[in-house]
């Protein structure tokens, strides 16, 4: 239990596990990213409004978190406070969701494309290039794909879909 006016809505662990960050928002206010200690005190603020609630990774040295800004783009929002930089390469549309162990790459996929594509992005020179394609094997009333989890070593990779399916009745004879 927290005790702030903040409506918390997706958490993160720093890899110090003494820390987390979140995503939430005070009233009247956008969704901001938010570092807690686990011991206690205030949050701290270390993005604008209006970031994306859920598509947001932190790194693996716990110095970044990798998200997408109030304008739709990719942004690198140090924990440590300053200016957040723009992830080079990252299209719009793409989300982050993973880094590679070692902190080179960053994972993206493009929410709503089927089949879904995971793209390996290097940080270093902004080249993407397809890492992944995933689908489920019955496709019958797939409309979305996510949230997708990659391990730390980019082996395994899970991910959740959603579907709607429905029955269709002929009823004749009724008048």
């Amino acid at each position: 239990m927290t005790k702030d006016d903040i409506n918390h809505n997706w958490a993160k662990w720093l890899p110090d596990g003494k820390h987390v960050v979140f995503t939430g928002n005070e009233a009247d206010h956008g969704v901001r990213f938010y570092v807690q200690d686990i011991d206690g005190g205030k949050p701290r603020v270390i993005s604008p409004e209006g970031v994306h609630a859920t598509a947001f990774v932190v790194s693996p040295d716990g110095r970044d978190v990798a998200g997408i800004g109030p304008d739709q783009h990719g942004y690198l929002y140090p924990i440590g406070g300053g200016e957040p930089q723009p992830i080079r390469g990252l299209p719009t549309g793409e989300v982050p969701i993973a880094w590679s162990g070692d902190g080179r790459f960053l994972y993206t996929y493009r929410p709503g494309e089927l089949p879904t594509q995971i793209s390996k992005l290097d940080l270093s020179t902004g080249q993407s290039t397809l890492f992944k394609q995933i689908m489920p094997s019955d496709l019958a009333g797939v409309e979305t794909i996510g949230p997708i989890l990659l391990t730390p070593d980019s082996k395994t990779v899970v991910y959740g879909y959603h579907r709607t399916l429905s029955d269709l009745y002929l009823v004749e004879g009724q008048k």
